[in-house]
């Protein structure tokens, strides 16, 4: 194992884990750390690259049974873990992770028209593959628009991980599905995502409705939607991959984004309730999704 002992609070090896409580969740840098047992084990087995782990002597023997040999450990004493991070830490243990590029939106797609010579034409820039999009109408992913609750996204991706999504979208808007505290409230299991980037939402789903791509479905309460379990009944239903698109926890989603998805679904609730928290309304609509396909 390699072992780096180090006192001295200013070793420029600290730099990742400096001031974690504030931590700016929004710009998706290229490293991300892991905090607790739990997250770094799943780090360390994870397919992203373990650049560091800082931990204390006593967690030493259970990191020798994870960590590859040539990652740096970084032994230190409480008080400097405590120091260097910005806040009360009592776990013992972090690491340090490198990000893998988010795969861009235009790869869930479905080609787009062929040419005279029988070439898939996937517009300029497209990023589309051969392969990214799979017509299996069993298929689930969800979509986050511009969630602003670390806590309301980790739950929303752990939740995910539970029924088996392994695809999730995030706009620009919706906090790093990689901070900290998104990846504790996952349990890790944001490591076992594959993230794709919209920037552009509205301009998605309209080229995916074209292409007859994913069926997409916008919970909401805007008038005119449907209840989440009559879904089902629509002819496109059966025959297309899923999508469940979740909005900002204050908005919802935006009018425009709900009008370009396939159906628009709301949960039914009682008379006086207006509203769900939007991981709890996730889960619903998660579970809704799953046991209609059974």
């Amino acid at each position: 194992m390699n072992l780096i002992e180090i006192a001295d609070v200013a070793d420029p090896r600290l730099d990742p884990y400096r001031d974690l409580k504030s931590e700016d969740v929004r710009r998706r840098g290229e490293l991300f750390i892991a905090e607790g047992r739990l997250v770094v084990q799943r780090l360390l087995q994870s397919r992203y690259q373990t650049v560091s782990v800082l931990a204390e002597a006593k967690r030493l023997d259970w990191v020798r049974d994870l960590v590859r040999p040539e990652t740096p450990v970084l032994v230190v004493p409480p008080t400097l873990i405590r120091e260097v991070s910005g806040f009360n830490f009592h776990r013992g243990l972090l690491a340090c992770g490198r990000r893998e590029p988010f795969l861009p939106a235009q790869t869930l797609l479905p080609p787009g028209d062929r040419d005279q010579n029988g070439e898939v034409d996937a517009g300029e820039g497209s990023g589309w593959r051969r392969g990214d999009f799979v017509p299996d109408p069993s298929r689930i992913a969800l979509a986050a628009i511009s969630l602003n609750d670390q806590e309301n996204l980790g739950s929303l991706i752990r939740t995910s991980a539970a029924f088996g999504i392994e695809t999730f979208v995030v706009n620009r808007q919706t906090v790093d599905p990689l901070c900290r505290r998104v990846l504790r409230v996952s349990m890790g299991t944001a490591l076992r995502m594959r993230f794709i980037d919209v920037d552009d939402t509205l301009g998605w789903l309209i080229d995916n409705e074209r292409r007859g791509g994913w069926f997409t479905i916008a919970t909401t309460l805007a008038p005119g939607a449907i209840p989440l379990s009559h879904v089902t009944r629509h002819p496109a239903y059966a025959c297309r991959p899923k999508l469940l698109l979740m909005g900002n926890e204050g908005d919802g989603l935006p009018a425009d984004v709900v009008s370009a998805c396939t159906a628009a679904a709301v949960i039914p609730m009682a008379v006086g309730v207006d509203s769900l928290n939007v991981s709890v309304a996730g889960a619903i609509a998660i579970y809704e999704l799953v046991r209609s396909g059974t």
